[in-house]
């Protein structure tokens, strides 16, 4: 699903440091332990304080990988810490106050550091260098000013100089890190194109507010049939295709309804072919409106292969829709809700969705801890039995929908943390018949399932780098004699 990454937390009042994982690419060294040159492990404080059998279980939550391994210092230190920050919300939420001050704010902070220090002790510092060149070219791209173009024949010249002032304020926000920015924005570009009658609103945002590197094809319009209408430029600014090219994209729509059910595109309005090229975003889903009740699917044509990879996209997907459409989540809401409660910049999970049950089963123990730094490589490091690929610890959102991909489409997971979340969605018989009529369905239509979830690039590369960190190693003992 497209999401922000650099989040306004006004829940959280501290700073903390950001970076992209997208572009990092990063190695393993051991922390030189026998030369006292890693970044030690910290002095354990006495625990007088007595945990309950929650907060010691969110110890151990905490720890993840690590927890075997750890100090009983560090483990004493973490408990401190946690009796600290739960005693701190309970008396705060049970006054009805859930905006977390800068003093509770730190003791998340010292959580993370704690965590950070004991991770580097066991499995190594993370280095990383960003791929200057391809963030520099990406910057410089901006596909939408073909449609800002497309759009210059067809708006009176005093509405298009608005529209693309509405445009370059709203993407310079965006770069400043403003999140509240989408909905007044939406409004402002409806009101114009909603006097032209031949133009379709919904289509024009989306296409004139998309990424600047996402470079748009096409749009469908998804019918009461579930047919996808191909739809000319002249509604939506996109270029008008010739009918080879037409029917060439439509064979993407059929990939996809061989995969999904069409059945699960009821509250869909558009298909959209268009992207950032191979290997970047293969495909996302989004709200048009303020409330999650109508949707686009956006797929890269570069990313739609016959690898078996495509159904764990679309599956993943699918999710989001599920798990974030009106009836699971209310969006831009600007009330606090206690950390038993999922929330975010966007939505607020309702009582009884997937998406908070999941969240109370699966974040709610490490959530201080991620949200220090969502970033942060050594949150994935400490965390890798729980989460079934390495995205999936972007945020509890994208680990649900990774989950249930792996729930879908594989025979099982690779640890009891992970099989866990598969299991979850069992509890559910909805979910469940929903399994069985994608298999069903790509069982019908002969769709090949990669029975790894990620590609072998990525096991080819982890690989490499190993091979490199042994290297290393062996450089340095020779040195150290």
């Amino acid at each position: 699903m497209k999401s922000c990454q650099n989040i306004l937390r006004d829940k959280i009042r501290i700073f903390h440091k950001q970076t992209s994982r997208s572009i990092l690419t990063g190695f393993l060294c051991v922390a030189m332990t026998a030369s006292g040159l890693f970044l030690g492990c910290a002095e354990g404080k006495g625990v007088d304080a007595s945990l309950s059998k929650q907060q010691e279980a969110q110890v151990v939550a905490l720890l993840g990988d690590l927890n075997e391994n750890a100090p009983e210092s560090v483990k004493n230190e973490l408990r401190q810490l946690v009796y600290e920050v739960e005693t701190r919300i309970a008396e705060r939420e049970e006054k009805g106050n859930y905006l977390i001050p800068i003093e509770e704010g730190k003791l998340w902070e010292d959580i993370t550091v704690l965590l950070d220090k004991e991770s580097i002790r066991q499995l190594g510092g993370y280095y990383y260098e960003a791929d200057d060149d391809k963030e520099s070219t990406k910057q410089t791209l901006d596909y939408g000013k073909k449609t800002m173009d497309n759009l210059k024949q067809r708006l009176s010249k005093e509405d298009w100089n608005e529209l693309n002032k509405i445009r370059n304020e709203y993407f310079a926000a965006k770069e400043n890190g403003a999140q509240d920015y989408d909905v007044d924005t939406d409004s402002e570009i409806r009101a114009i194109i909603n006097k032209y009658k031949e133009m379709d609103a919904d289509a024009i945002v989306l296409n004139v507010l998309d990424a600047k590197d996402q470079q748009n094809v096409g749009m469908f319009k998804i019918t009461p049939e579930f047919d996808a209408v191909y739809q000319k430029g002249t509604e939506n600014g996109l270029k008008l295709l010739g009918t080879e090219d037409q029917a060439s994209l439509k064979k993407i729509w059929k990939q996809t309804t061989n995969i999904l059910p069409k059945e699960l595109f009821a509250n869909f309005k558009y298909f959209k072919v268009g992207g950032d090229g191979e290997l970047g975003t293969y495909a996302y889903v989004m709200p048009l409106d303020s409330e999650g009740k109508t949707w686009c699917m956006v797929v890269d044509p570069a990313d739609v292969k016959g690898d078996g990879y495509y159904p764990y996209t679309l599956v993943h997907e699918m999710a989001h829709y599920i798990t974030l459409n009106e009836t699971q989540v209310e969006y831009y809401t600007d009330e606090l809700y206690p950390m038993d409660r999922f929330e975010d910049w966007l939505c607020v999970a309702k009582e009884d969705s997937y998406l908070q049950a999941f969240y109370k089963l699966f974040w709610r123990d490490i959530i201080t801890d991620w949200y220090i730094d969502s970033d942060n490589p050594y949150f994935y490091y400490r965390h890798q039995s729980d989460f079934i690929t390495g995205y999936a610890s972007t945020d509890c959102t994208e680990d649900m929908a990774e989950s249930f991909s792996a729930y879908v489409l594989l025979d099982k997971a690779p640890t009891p943390e992970t099989q866990a979340k598969l299991d979850f969605f069992d509890s559910y018989p909805e979910l469940k018949a929903l399994k069985k009529d994608i298999l069903n369905n790509i069982k019908k239509n002969g769709v090949y399932v990669s029975p790894e979830m990620e590609p072998a690039y990525e096991q080819e590369d982890r690989s490499a780098e190993l091979d490199n960190f042994i290297n290393v190693m062996i450089g340095i003992t020779e040195i150290m004699g």
